[in-house]
């Protein structure tokens, strides 16, 4: 896989398929019609989720495709599709790629790689979004990563944070807390993650992270603004044309 890294990820104007990706992958029934992601509560918040991801590449005007680094098991890719968004994804796991490339019909094109090495060339990407990843690090690891990323897109990226908002205080009223995780029983690239698992960032926090890798705060989008945790932070390349 790494062989095919430097290749190409332009490619030609997407085709719609049919409403829908392939529900079946290498490795069984795929991840996106799982009982869980198919329970109404988890569709209504992936619906507004990726409608915020899509305003904040519409309101860019992308031209090209949109990296998706990490894209998982293909999230959002049946989505992407059907709206006429050419997307390249980009993962460290085998078994996540298998299902991505199962995703949709025809496939999206995937590679395999490290978010702290991604196997594209500067500038290659004039937007990337990572969704749920890099907030489950530590800053050392999100120092590296984000270097990498502002080396990839040569104008935006777009990061998931978590915001303090009204539904975490009250989680939080009635002691609710998610247990650390235990590294221990993590496997390959798992391991690595934080033991804690929320960690919050309000404008500055983020403008400060951007800036460190060369990149500027320009817009912020919350999915459910105050109820909601889950926010996108913009970034602009400093040195963007």
């Amino acid at each position: 896989m790494m062989s095919d890294s430097k290749q190409s990820a332009s490619g030609s104007a997407p085709v719609r398929p049919a409403r829908g990706g392939p529900r079946q992958g290498s490795g069984g029934v795929h991840p996106i019609y799982s009982p869980r992601q198919t329970r109404l509560r988890r569709r209504i918040n992936n619906f507004f989720v990726y409608r915020t991801i899509r305003k904040a590449i519409r309101d860019c005007r992308v031209q090209g495709p949109v990296l998706a680094a990490p894209c998982g098991y293909g999230w959002f890719f049946d989505r992407f599709r059907r709206d006429g968004i050419e997307v390249v994804g980009v993962d460290i796991s085998p078994e996540a790629l298998a299902f991505a490339r199962t995703a949709v019909n025809p496939p999206m094109q995937v590679f395999e790689g490290d978010i702290q090495q991604l196997p594209f060339s500067d500038g290659q990407f004039e937007f990337i979004v990572s969704n749920r990843f890099l907030l489950h690090f530590e800053d050392d690891f999100r120092a590296l990563a984000f270097k990498e990323l502002a080396r990839v897109t040569r104008k935006y990226l777009l990061v998931h944070y978590d915001t303090p908002s009204v539904h975490e205080w009250l989680r939080r009223l009635r002691g609710f807390r998610k247990p650390d995780l235990d590294l221990d029983e993590q496997r390959g690239w798992r391991k690595r993650k934080r033991k804690t698992r929320r960690l919050f960032y309000d404008g500055d926090r983020m403008a400060a992270e951007g800036a460190a890798a060369g990149l500027n705060l320009k817009k912020l989008y919350y999915v459910f603004h105050l109820l909601s945790a889950r926010a996108y932070c913009l970034y602009e390349k400093a040195d963007a044309r």
